[in-house]
């Protein structure tokens, strides 16, 4: 299990390894967090470019440092 990472909106993120394991079309794409839900462990992300924002698991995402 991968460790959590508490997102905010606003988060820079990109894809995490695991994240690029089950989500190929997505490896390394950066975006941002535009929502986070309270009872899911979806968050929300809009990528760079992207006309749409993208719902993703928390563990397929990491914070940009």
């Amino acid at each position: 299990m991968v460790a959590q990472t508490t997102f905010v909106v606003g988060t820079r993120v990109k894809i995490s390894q695991l994240g690029a394991l089950q989500c190929p079309d997505l490896a390394n794409k950066t975006g941002t967090v535009v929502e986070v839900s309270l009872r899911t462990t979806g968050i929300t992300v809009l990528f760079d470019g992207g006309a749409r924002p993208t719902c993703l698991h928390q563990d397929y995402l990491s914070p940009l440092a």
